[in-house]
C-alpha cells in the first residue's frame, strides 16, 4: 500500500465566488463510461491508499467506449519522486522512489482493467543504465507512447520536480520560471488532457495549478510572515511559482493533504496576496471529479474537500478575517461558474445544531512541532455547525507571537449530514487573528 510522507511536496474559467447551496441534481452522479472521452480532472489530496472508488473512476473516465472492447490507457508520471539511487531499488515497487512508484502505479491501474505506460521520466539518472532521465521528456519515442494514451496519471512527491522536467524555463535561474515552454512529452499530455481524463495524488494534484502554484509552507509560518515567490530553501515558509503548473485547473488555488495537514490558513494567505478569489483544498483519501466542460466536480472518497471563498476576506496588523469555508464530501457536487455552489449529496438531511458548544482547540493548524494531529480545524468547524453556540476557537501551536482562529456560524451558514454520516457546510466564517 502505497503511502505519502508527511510533508512531503505538495484548463478552465476564472470563477466567481459567491457561494451557494443548492439542491442536488443528477450531475452528482457517477461519471459515465458510455461514450466517448471527455476532458476531466481528478484531484486526489493525498494518501490515495489504493481507494477503489477513486481508481475506477480515473479509469471510467479513460474508458473510450465504455463496456466495449477497447480499454482504458493510462500513461503514469512519477517525475515528482526522487530518483532511484540504484537499479535495485527503482525494481521494487515497495519502494519510493520515481521508477519503483511507476511500476506500483502501473500494477495497481491494471488491476483495476487499464493499460499502462510507465513514463520514464525523473530528475536525474544515478547509476549506469538508468532509464529515467529527464533528457527523455524530449524523446519523440516517449512522447507518441503518452500521446497514444486515454488518460495520465501524476504521483506524488515534489511538484517543483514536474516543472523542472516537463518544462524548459528560462533565465538560467530556474527557481525563477519566468518563461517556460512545453518539452515533447509535457506536449503530449496536453494531448491527451484535451480529450481525456488528467488524475493526480498530492503533487500530482498541485500540478494542475494554474498561476501562482503552491511551492511549500506552513499555516503559520504563512500567516506570520506572509507569501514569498519562489521555490524557497525554508521549506516552512509559504512558496508559490507565479508561473504556476500545468494549468488544467485555472482560476482556482489548488491545495493537497488540505485538512489533514491544517493547511486551511496557507491556503487563505496565499489567495489573498496572489489576488485569488477561491481555493479548492482536498484532504487525503478523496478526490474531486472534475468535468473540465461543465465544471462540476463531484466528491468521492474518505473524507471532504474545501472551498476558501477569500473575495470579502481583509488582511490588516496582522489579522486575515472575514473568509468563507465550505466543505463537502462523498456525494456532494461543488459547480464552478458565476457563482460558486454546492449541490448536497441525495439524500441529505439538513443538520440541526443540539450541542452546547464546541471544545476550543490548540494546535488547531496540526503544527510540524505539535503532537501530530490531524484534521484538527476541519473538526472544529463540524461541531461549530452543530453547536448551539454557533462560535468555536482554536489557537496555534506556536506563540510567537499565537494566532487565534475563530469559526462562526451566522444566517450565511448551511449544514448537512450526507447518507454516509458525514457532515459537510457551507458559508462558515473563519477569522484569523493576533492573540490578546
Amino acid at each position: 500500500m502505497r503511502t505519502t510522507l508527511r510533508r512531503t511536496g505538495a484548463a478552465g474559467t476564472v470563477f466567481a465566488v459567491a457561494l451557494a447551496l443548492v439542491p442536488a441534481t443528477s450531475a452528482s452522479a457517477a461519471p459515465s463510461s458510455a461514450g466517448a472521452l471527455s476532458p476531466h480532472a481528478v484531484l486526489i489530496g493525498g494518501n490515495l491508499k489504493e481507494n477503489s472508488e477513486i481508481l475506477k473512476a480515473i479509469v471510467s473516465l479513460a474508458d473510450p467506449d465504455g463496456d466495449g472492447p477497447a480499454r482504458a490507457r493510462i500513461a503514469i508520471v512519477t517525475a515528482a519522486a526522487t530518483a532511484a539511487s540504484n537499479a535495485s531499488d527503482a525494481a521494487d515497487p515497495e519502494l519510493n522512489n520515481a521508477a519503483a512508484n511507476g511500476l506500483y502505479y502501473s500494477a495497481l491501474f491494471e488491476r483495476f482493467g487499464a493499460d499502462t505506460y510507465a513514463v520514464p521520466i525523473d530528475t536525474g539518472a544515478n547509476y549506469p543504465g538508468d532509464d529515467y532521465t529527464p533528457a527523455r521528456a524530449f524523446d519523440e519515442q516517449v512522447a507518441a507512447q503518452v500521446a497514444a494514451s486515454t488518460g495520465v496519471f501524476f504521483g506524488g512527491g515534489d511538484q517543483m520536480r514536474y516543472v523542472r522536467t516537463l518544462f524548459t524555463c528560462l533565465p538560467a535561474d530556474r527557481d525563477a520560471f519566468t518563461d517556460c515552454a512545453d518539452t515533447p512529452v509535457m506536449a503530449a499530455i496536453r494531448d491527451v488532457a484535451a480529450r481525456g481524463v488528467v488524475a493526480g495524488v498530492s503533487a500530482g494534484l498541485t500540478i494542475q495549478q494554474g498561476a501562482d502554484m503552491v511551492t511549500g509552507g506552513e499555516s503559520y509560518e504563512a500567516w506570520r510572515d506572509g507569501a514569498s515567490a519562489g521555490y524557497l530553501d525554508d521549506e516552512r515558509a509559504l512558496g508559490y511559482l507565479p508561473y504556476g503548473g500545468f494549468g488544467f485547473v485555472d482560476g482556482v488555488l489548488l491545495d493537497s493533504h488540505f485538512t489533514t495537514w491544517g493547511r486551511e490558513g496557507r491556503a487563505a494567505v496565499l489567495a489573498q496576496a496572489t489576488g485569488h478569489e477561491v481555493v479548492l483544498g482536498v484532504d487525503e483519501t478523496t478526490a474531486v471529479v472534475l468535468d473540465r466542460r461543465t465544471h462540476k466536480g463531484r466528491v468521492i472518497g474518505v473524507n471532504g474537500a474545501s472551498i476558501l471563498d477569500v473575495r470579502e476576506a481583509a488582511a490588516v496588523d496582522g489579522a486575515l478575517t472575514g473568509v468563507r469555508w465550505s466543505y463537502a464530501t462523498d456525494g456532494d457536487t461543488i459547480v464552478f461558474g458565476d457563482d460558486v455552489t454546492i449541490q448536497k449529496a441525495k439524500g441529505s438531511v439538513r443538520l440541526q445544531p443540539r450541542a452546547a458548544s464546541a471544545a476550543p482547540r490548540s494546535d488547531v493548524w496540526d503544527s510540524l512541532d505539535g503532537a501530530g494531529g490531524a484534521y484538527t480545524l476541519r473538526d472544529l468547524a463540524r461541531e461549530v455547525v452543530a453547536s448551539a453556540s454557533r462560535t468555536g476557537q482554536g489557537t496555534s501551536y506556536e506563540s510567537m507571537p499565537q494566532a487565534v482562529t475563530s469559526l462562526t456560524r451566522d444566517k450565511g451558514t448551511a449544514a448537512w449530514t450526507t447518507p454516509t454520516g458525514a457532515v459537510s457546510f457551507s458559508g462558515l466564517r473563519m477569522d484569523i487573528t493576533p492573540a490578546p
